[in-house]
């Protein structure tokens, strides 16, 4: 008897030494992997894990954007391995600027390149970049939007200081800026008397063109074609990069060549994509983010040259403008609409560009 209850008492022992031991490794285990799913745990970041990220983009190709865009993710995803890969959507397929944006904010589409006006609803400060004749010469403007500029700094400061749940990659260039009309020829400011004029949603541009007598309408880019074909606006401004690749000279044949502004685009991420990703991604990408960014701005100014060759071959017709005519109302109106948009001191470090 005394050995069957030894027996029994062994065996009851070993169970709950057995039943103790796999509760312990199961908590052990449970908190092994919480801390794996933990972003903000350096257990939960190797080097291996692999990402798709999507990139958006409004333009259709050719255009130094969509160029950029693939240029980017081709060297993130060879400097990651093939760990980090990057699709590219042109052609507004995921929305418009501000409904990108919006995404961006919410980390359901992780990159945007885009125009800077497009993005002053978010910061208004970007209105400057629609200031008419603010740069004296492309240059100058390349030196603004250099990655370790005065300018560029100030506005990835803006973009924490607003709270966006975005990051600033850089600020580039994509071309010069002309105006395209549907049947009239622009040769001095007092012609745009009356013209219906798509402007980006910036107030400021929507003030400097009402100073020339147009009269502004806000229209989403991949709605000016249809907008100009139903008289909704007879006239448009943009780069010719960007008049090609949406073919809006079937609609709009007349491209004055008023230079009136060098465009200004920036590269943004989503502040939730960066928080996810390891740091040595995220550093890959700020490099390849600037190189990306210098590209932007040699292709603008690349397609310039070719397009208006081509669209000269088509029968667009282009006409010179006296732009002293424009400058001699809009330079006086700087310091106040600068005041406006809480955009004086960037006004004051353009100025101070030498």
């Amino acid at each position: 008897m005394k050995a069957i209850f030894n027996r029994i008492f062994f065996i009851g022992a070993v169970l709950f030494l057995f039943v103790l031991t796999a509760c312990g490794g199961e908590e052990e285990s449970a908190g092994t992997q919480k801390d794996a799913a933990d972003p903000d745990t350096e257990e939960g970041v190797t080097s291996d894990e692999q990402f798709e990220l999507r990139l958006a983009t409004v333009v259709n190709p050719p255009h130094p954007w969509v160029d950029a865009g693939e240029f980017f993710a081709e060297e993130v995803e060879e400097r990651t391995d093939g760990n980090v890969k990057v699709s590219i959507h042109h052609s507004a397929t995921l929305g418009d600027d501000e409904g990108i944006i919006d995404e961006l904010q919410l980390g359901t589409i992780d990159f945007i390149l885009g125009g800077a006006q497009n993005a002053a609803p978010y910061v208004s400060q970007y209105q400057i970049f629609g200031f008419s004749y603010l740069f004296q010469s492309m240059e100058d403007f390349e030196k603004a939007v250099a990655h370790d500029s005065e300018v560029t700094e100030h506005f990835k400061d803006l973009y924490e200081e607003n709270g966006l749940e975005l990051k600033l990659l850089g600020l580039s260039g994509g071309g010069t800026r002309y105006t395209s009309h549907k049947d009239k020829e622009i040769t001095e400011a007092d012609d745009m008397q009356g013209v219906k004029m798509r402007l980006p949603g910036s107030p400021i541009e929507s003030k400097i063109w009402g100073e020339f007598g147009a009269v502004p309408t806000s229209l989403p880019w991949n709605e000016v074609y249809s907008g100009v074909q139903t008289g909704v606006v007879d006239s448009f401004e943009s780069t010719l990069s960007g008049y090609e690749g949406s073919k809006l000279y079937e609609v709009a044949p007349n491209i004055a060549l008023t230079e009136h502004l060098f465009m200004a685009s920036h590269f943004t991420m989503s502040g939730i994509t960066a928080d996810k990703l390891p740091d040595e991604y995220n550093k890959i990408i700020e490099e390849v983010a600037i190189e990306a960014s210098y590209f932007s701005t040699e292709k603008g100014k690349e397609y310039d040259e070719e397009i208006m060759e081509k669209l000269e071959e088509q029968g667009v017709t282009f006409s010179e403008v006296d732009k002293e005519s424009f400058i001699e109302q809009v330079d006086p109106l700087y310091d106040e609409l600068a005041e406006e948009i809480d955009a004086t001191d960037v006004l004051e470090m353009i100025r101070n560009i030498e």
